[in-house]
């Protein structure tokens, strides 16, 4: 049976996908069978012929993780905007049971899933109000949570975790991302701790050199591999 983690953020750019490509790359250096999934991708890029995902692209640089796009992300737009609305603008429904086929593929094939969601996670996914953490609900993953490091961050990461809890979501863990260690932010990591009841913290230094939308990884896996423990996250894993 599969296991899985869904990578949700405290906001939009927060950077689920480098946390997502970040994961793949060391769980495959270890030769763990997994699998990236992004159901939902707002912005696109044709390569040879072929609209992919520009989040999906990148974790397959980073990673090397390869699969047909169809599986990994089913529904891709080309506007890089809030879900429902591309999804009404590009006459292209979101439809979930296709997801779940999809999932019910990668379950099939890989035994470890790395999930990502689009955006935050109070996000519509189609104009009758299914919202992402209904799908996330619904596909039966738990949550690692990816917050900003800066000043904002408490307020921000906890107003997303008492919402998940609300929404029947499990937070494993949180990936403070883009620590400088300045006094704030440290402050803030211990603030989290005390005030979250979220029993893993992880605090990931500035990367450099990465650009999801260009494709370019910089020094992700040398950071990456400093800084987490893949057994770790993958403790974090529930059954899916």
């Amino acid at each position: 049976m599969s296991k899985g983690i869904y990578i949700i953020g405290t906001d939009t750019e927060v950077g689920k996908t480098m946390v997502s490509a970040g994961l793949m790359h060391l769980l495959l250096a270890e030769k763990h069978p997994s699998a990236y999934f992004k159901p939902v991708a707002s912005g696109a890029v044709v390569i040879n012929g072929v609209t992919e995902a520009i989040d999906a692209v990148f974790v397959r640089t980073a990673s090397g993780f390869i699969e047909e796009g169809k599986n990994i992300t089913p529904f891709v737009f080309k506007n890089e905007m809030a879900p429902h609305l591309a999804s009404r603008l590009e006459q292209m429904p979101i439809d979930v049971g296709l997801i779940k086929d999809r999932l019910q593929y990668l379950k099939g094939c890989y035994e470890w899933i790395i999930a990502e969601g689009a955006g935050g996670l109070a996000v519509p996914l189609n104009d009758e109000g299914y919202m992402q953490y209904d799908l996330i609900r619904e596909l039966g993953f738990s949550c690692l949570l990816v917050a900003r490091a800066g000043l904002g961050t408490i307020n921000h990461t906890l107003l997303t975790i008492n919402f998940a809890r609300s929404a029947g979501l499990k937070i494993k863990g949180i990936i403070i991302n883009s620590s400088t260690q300045s006094q704030l932010e440290r402050d803030n990591v211990e603030t989290i701790a005390k005030l979250a009841s979220v029993s893993a913290i992880i605090t990931l230094p500035a990367l450099t050199g990465v650009d999801t939308e260009k494709g370019q990884i910089g020094n992700l896996k040398e950071v990456f591999k400093k800084s987490i423990v893949i057994d770790e996250i993958m403790a974090m894993m529930d059954t899916i």
